[in-house]
């Protein structure tokens, strides 16, 4: 009896078989935001299941809608490798001599200074999503990469499990160390969109 998560792999396999027949998916990442769930498929089966947090806006791929974008992705980049767990980051790059969520905590004017929106700090590393369905989630006024989406660390962990973000897929600070050091750039991620 195939199990609800057998199915998934399954539809995830024939869709990159289908669309992006030419990139390897043995490894890759499914995103269910229908349970707040993360996971990394190898060889077929399940490694690791990590709870996420998507967009408190729900899930759609146009630009400034603070939604959560589905459909197939792949990470443009990794950035944060070797840096301090908490290290807070701001246009991609780690703020103020590689200033800690502690640091933050601790100083109002910091944050005054570095964010307008305390609501969406990214912590710790960053994968960056790059669509490739074009008109879906490549291209046009729908583009992943350039709507700057993200699977990051958060500063804001006892959200995850829930709806909350503004656009990108947050994760524990641990949880996203273990994942950005297992992943690769190019590997295929699957948002779905139940």
């Amino acid at each position: 009896m195939m199990s609800s998560f057998d199915s998934l792999i399954d539809q995830a396999t024939r869709k990159f078989s289908t669309k992006c027949p030419a990139i390897d998916y043995a490894n890759f990442l499914i995103v269910l935001p229908s349970n707040q769930k993360l996971l990394y498929i190898s060889g077929h089966k399940i490694v690791k299941k990590y709870p996420i947090s998507t967009s408190k806006f729900g899930l759609g791929n146009v630009e400034d809608s603070f939604k959560t974008p589905i459909g197939i992705h792949h990470i443009e980049e990794k950035i944060g490798k070797g840096m301090p767990i908490n290290t807070v980051f701001k246009g991609r790059k780690p703020i103020k001599n590689n200033m800690t969520l502690e640091d933050l905590y601790n100083d109002e004017k910091l944050r005054k200074d570095h964010f307008d929106n305390y609501d969406d700090v990214i912590t710790t590393r960053i994968l960056r999503l790059k669509g490739l369905e074009k008109n879906i989630n490549l291209g046009g006024n729908v583009d992943s990469y350039l709507r700057y989406i993200y699977i990051h660390g958060t500063a804001h962990e006892d959200q995850i499990g829930r709806e909350a973000s503004h656009g990108c897929i947050r994760m524990l600070n641990k949880d996203i160390i273990e994942l950005f050091d297992s992943c690769y750039e190019k590997m295929l991620v699957l948002i779905l969109d139940n």
